[in-house]
Order: structure tokens, then sequence, then C-alpha cells
């Protein structure tokens, strides 16, 4: 497959210019366009490529994108992570036992703080790609299914700016870049925040863009598996207190007993997406 057609132009939602604004972020530089450009793409397997294939013989754009996303947007992040970590072998073994934390995807994840009171859907993250410890807040990529009610890239940059601020906050060292996915199957929002808090967003169709989102996908897992050999394989313990206890932000499983799933359609109104918002937009100085 060739990617002919350039991505769509981005239009920011009022909610996201409302999270740019509190978390102090800004737009990457004209100058400095790289991010979300990579083009050395993965070689398929054949399994995958056969069942997408197949995908779009079967499916519509018209058809519920629930079960879409379920089949090609995790097949694609699982396929990836498995085939880079087969391929490094020892290379991602920490010779330390206590250091035994490994690149994983956790699934259907909430971002927290102490003062939180069970906001609504908008602080879900359906996928974590974790390079090294929850405590350490030690991810480097989020992915997000979109709820209805909720603009988009408000919903992704909203999560991502909470990781990215609670780590800079805490450390100041501390390599806070993050990536970001909000996507249906069809249409996928790229969102990069950078150490030096600027972002850039590109929307790409599956249609006219799969290449580029398998590359750009596949660049995101290889900038884990680097910061997973820096900063996770040489240390013999974690550091006394984490980002977690010293921002007071974590990441947690979403509990059994818990109403965000109650809607089999995931939807979200427009007044829980602000009272989520509200509880969680407070930024963190640094």
């Amino acid at each position: 497959m060739t990617d002919t057609k350039e991505p769509k132009e981005h239009k920011p939602s009022k909610r996201f210019h409302r999270a740019v604004e509190t978390f102090g972020l800004s737009p990457t530089r004209w100058w400095n366009r790289k991010q979300l450009n990579a083009r050395k793409t993965w070689k398929i397997p054949e399994h995958l490529g056969s069942l997408w294939n197949d995908l779009a013989l079967v499916t519509s754009r018209e058809d519920d994108m629930q079960w879409l996303f379920r089949v090609r947007v995790e097949s694609l992040l699982l396929g990836q992570l498995a085939d880079k970590i087969s391929k490094e072998g020892e290379a991602l073994c920490s010779p330390t036992p206590a250091n035994c934390e490994s690149l994983h995807w956790s699934f259907q994840k909430r971002i927290m703080t102490a003062k939180s009171k069970g906001a609504g859907s908008a602080n879900i993250i359906d996928y974590v790609l974790w390079y090294g410890h929850c405590w350490e807040l030690e991810t480097n990529f989020i992915v997000m299914k979109p709820k209805a009610g909720q603009p988009k890239d408000w919903a992704l940059l909203l999560n991502m700016a909470r990781i990215h601020s609670a780590r800079k906050f805490a450390d100041p060292d501390a390599d806070a870049a993050i990536y970001g996915i909000i996507t249906d199957g069809l249409e996928w929002i790229f969102i990069h925040i950078s150490n030096s808090s600027r972002y850039t967003v590109k929307i790409f169709d599956w249609s006219d863009h799969r290449d580029q989102i398998i590359a750009q996908v596949q660049d995101i897992i290889d900038k884990a598996v680097n910061l997973y050999k820096k900063r996770v394989v040489p240390r013999s313990s974690l550091r006394i207190p984490t980002i977690q206890q010293i921002s007071g932000w974590r990441i947690e499983e979403i509990p059994a007993t818990s109403n965000y799933f109650a809607d089999s359609n995931d939807r979200a109104s427009d007044k829980s997406s602000e009272d989520a918002f509200d509880i969680f937009h407070q930024p963190l100085s640094w």
C-alpha cells in the first residue's frame, strides 16, 4: 500500500485550546516538524495482513466501530510489541531479578489523584505501554478510543498532559515526552508532547495512510524499548519517593464496580466530560 494523500488538517476544539493553556503547552515550531513523521514501516506478518484485508472486505464505515477497534487496533499494538520483543531477545532482560519490569501493554486504566471523586469517562485510558514501573509513571505511549460527547483531540491531550506534567514536576531531569493515539480504527489522531512541552498533532485515515500509521506506531514502540534499556535495566531499585508519590498522580486499574462502562456504547454526556475536566484540570507547577 502506498500512502499518497496528506494527513488531515487538525482543527482544534475549544476544549483542546483550554487544555493547552491550562497545562502550559505550546505548538511545535514550524522548523521542527520531524515529529510524527516516521517512514520506515514494519514488515507486516502475513496473518495480520490477511486479517486486515478481510476486515476491509466485511466491514464498512457505517458499521459499529467498537468491534473494528478491538480487532484492528489491538492486533496492531500487540503484534508490533510482540515482534519487537522477540527480535530484541535477551537485550530486554534486566540482569538484576528485582528489576524485572518488562515492556508490556496494560488495559483500561484511569489517571487519578488523591482528590479524585470518580469523574466521568474522560480519564479512561484504554491502553498504556509501560517501559518501566507504574509508580514512576514510566510510559511514553497511551491509546484511547473515542467517547461520544467528547472532542477527541481534547480527551487524548488531557490525559497525555497529566502524565507529562506529573513527570516534569516530580523530576525535571526525567524524559517527559509522550505520544498518544485516539482512534476508532479508521481515523487515527496522533499527538506528541515533547520534553519541552511542545505538542504536535497529525490525523491519518487507515484507508489512505496505513503505512504511515504502522510506521509511526513502530517508531514509538522503538523509543519505549530504548527508554527501557537506558532507564530501567541499569537501576537496582526504585527511588523513594517515586514520581507518583511526589506528584500525587497515579495510573490505576478501573474498579470492577465502576459505572464507567455501564453504557455498552461508551457514551458520555458533555456534562460528564466537563465535570471530568474540572476535577483534573489543575496542572502542577515546576
